[in-house]
């Protein structure tokens, strides 16, 4: 998992083309860093295109991590937001399904593409007053042509 925090507090998370345990101690040990500063962040989460979904073995590891009591305790004070970005209009409905089961440390936006995801993580940011390095349309015009220029 890449970590792009140019414009912190919103901080963008590229996950690898395939999870696995590689994976998912990059996802825990770029988390702990934002964990350990303790600041409060939105984040947009990408995946390279065409990359399949994350397998029920992959689900479980990535559930056992998001639920782990001090991860959703930092994820609840820190993160004011999240958005997932799926095109998949099928595996986005199945994921919007499975939030409402379970509920998300953090408010957590299913989205169609890298602007929605954008657009809701700005608003986010100006809804909780967080300062962002330089003006929101600066920030999401350089978020957006970083994440297509690495995802796609």
């Amino acid at each position: 998992m890449r970590f792009i925090d140019d414009w912190f507090p919103l901080i963008a998370t590229i996950n690898a083309p395939l999870f696995d345990e590689h994976e998912l101690k990059s996802m825990a040990d770029g988390f702990e860093r934002y964990f350990e500063r303790g600041e409060r962040y939105t984040l947009i989460t990408v995946s390279p295109r065409n990359a399949p979904a994350p397998g029920p073995r992959e689900r479980k590891m990535i559930a056992e991590w998001a639920n782990h009591p001090r991860v959703r305790d930092f994820s609840k004070r820190l993160c004011v937001g999240s958005a997932t970005v799926i095109t998949n209009p099928v595996a986005r409905a199945a994921l919007t399904v499975i939030t409402a089961l379970w509920k998300p440390a953090s408010p957590l936006e299913v989205v169609p593409s890298i602007a929605k995801g954008l657009d809701y993580c700005l608003r986010r940011v100006q809804e909780e007053r967080l300062a962002l390095p330089g003006p929101a349309d600066l920030a999401r015009y350089r978020a957006e042509l970083d994440l297509i220029a690495q995802n796609y």
